[in-house]
């Protein structure tokens, strides 16, 4: 019991250094000049939120802190600084492994030649399903997870979000399934489901499932239907209707129900129209680039995020993580995200 409790406080000990709770700077700084940003925030549990956050520094700071090994699976990767910090790591001995989705490997500006050359890249072979996790795994102890890819647009104008979480119950999990993808079992070959997705950390419930293995969908539709006050949610792409009729069931009796969805995603087998008719507030972002966020906030005291969007594709074919925190103060820094995408702004 005294090596599992030593073990926890090393991985928070970890978080706090590598992601920066103070703000990048020593913690004998004043906290006027220096506010604490994650404040109530469970201290294992970092959220930060792309174009506002510096989330680039913020992930090379942890591969910096990375001793032994570095799990990354990506759907895109053209950010050179992170490529180069992975390198950098990779130089001082720490195992480096990268899985990215094929086609965006191959396309211009992707990072993949670079880590295929060195060896550390392996790549989904399905054209028509995509390898989109968005994920890395410090040392068994940390992981990164949200809408994030390590990309310019990603990080400077796009909006994502990414939950860090200390846990290597959590760890664990991930990297189970970055194995699963390393030894080229993609998609509906993927084995499951995941062996231990209900993870407490400090009396917290933290939920993680992978699609297409586990009922990531399903899992999604229980919560709404669940739902006692309000359900928010910001989307990149919603087609999903069995998820979108769970939502107009919950309106009809009288729950709060709001969406903020990306304005290029407007075709006929989007749900925005399905949802507007029934009575649900629902709006077109105001991102001139794209709002990639792929969350929802159930009763201001649950979060749902990751990589998984509501869409038949997701659910069925893709490789997709979803991770849920039970926890207010996460869940009211969604909400803030929420209610500022909610304002009709241009950014």
């Amino acid at each position: 019991m005294r090596t599992r409790q030593l073990m926890k406080k090393k991985e928070r000990i970890f978080l706090l250094l590598a992601v920066g709770f103070f703000g990048l700077v020593s913690v004998s700084c004043d906290r006027e000049k220096y506010p604490l940003r994650n404040e109530g925030m469970p201290d294992w549990c970092r959220v930060y939120f792309t174009p506002r956050d510096p989330v680039p520094e913020k992930m090379i700071s942890l591969i910096d802190h990375a001793e032994k090994e570095i799990r990354c699976a990506f759907y895109s990767f053209t950010l050179e600084p992170i490529a180069d910090a992975l390198f950098e790591a990779h130089r001082r001995g720490v195992d480096v492994r990268l899985i990215m989705d094929d086609s965006c490997a191959a396309a211009d500006g992707s990072q993949a030649k670079r880590f295929r050359e060195a060896g550390l890249l392996r790549t989904d072979i399905s054209p028509g399903d995509f390898m989109h996790n968005k994920f890395m795994v410090i040392d068994g102890r940390i992981t990164w997870t949200g809408s994030y890819n390590p990309g310019e647009t990603g990080s400077y104008r796009d909006n994502n979000n990414v939950v860090v979480i200390a846990s290597a119950e959590v760890a664990a999990n991930f990297e189970e399934e970055f194995d699963e993808m390393w030894e080229g079992r993609f998609g509906s070959s993927s084995p499951g489901p995941t062996g231990n997705p209900r993870v407490r950390l400090e009396r917290v419930l933290v939920e993680n499932y992978f699609a297409p293995e586990d009922p990531c969908a399903g899992r999604l539709i229980e919560a709404i239907r669940g739902a006692k006050e309000s359900v928010h949610f910001a989307l990149f792409c919603f087609t999903l209707e069995p998820v979108a009729e769970a939502l107009i069931r919950r309106n009809n009796d009288g729950i709060e129900i709001k969406g903020v969805m990306e304005r290029g995603q407007n075709s006929p087998w989007n749900c925005f129209r399905m949802l507007e008719d029934a009575g649900i507030e629902v709006r077109w972002d105001n991102n001139l680039h794209y709002l990639h966020h792929k969350f929802f906030v159930i009763d201001g005291k649950t979060v749902f995020t990751g990589s998984f969007n509501p869409t038949r594709h997701a659910r069925t074919a893709n490789d997709e993580n979803l991770i849920v925190v039970h926890h207010r103060a996460v869940a009211r820094k969604y909400l803030e995200e929420f209610k500022r995408l909610w304002e009709r702004k241009w950014e």
